[in-house]
């Protein structure tokens, strides 16, 4: 798996994380992801920190959820990215973890996060987005 591959499955998989806090989808997403993280880290040390941030995202106000989200979103982008360099074998249960999560998180629920990169391509590039917005700038890059 390249190291871009792994940047992108680990930023969905902490999108589905964090996305499923303080929503219905938080014990589905607790039982998938604990025993992913249970490769490295003792699962109860896990286990609480999800527990201690899930509780931050459920107490703030309705309106500040997403930003709580948004908040935690980096720091288990950048567990999970650490967990597939260790464990690379550990991808297609992420896969199925991140697929799990997303069928029960409420549609409006999705976590919105902006990771901008830039990709250079040829001329007969493709590219492949699921729930994904991609702008393309052709020349001049001051505007949107």
């Amino acid at each position: 798996m390249t190291t871009e591959a792994m940047a992108g499955l680990a930023a969905a998989g902490g999108a589905a994380l964090v996305g499923a806090m303080a929503t219905d989808a938080w014990e589905t997403a607790r039982a998938r992801f604990l025993p992913l993280f249970a490769r490295d880290a003792g699962p109860a040390d896990t286990e609480d920190r999800l527990t201690a941030q899930a509780a931050v995202v459920e107490r703030a106000a309705q309106g500040d959820r997403a930003a709580a989200r948004a908040a935690l979103l980096p720091v288990w982008q950048l567990q999970l990215a650490d967990l597939l360099q260790q464990h690379p074998d550990a991808a297609q249960a992420l896969r199925q973890a991140i697929d799990g999560v997303r069928s029960e998180l409420p549609d409006a629920q999705g976590p919105q996060a902006a990771a901008p990169f830039e990709v250079h391509a040829g001329r007969d590039a493709y590219t492949s987005a699921h729930d994904m917005t991609v702008t393309h700038h052709h020349g001049d890059r001051s505007s949107p």
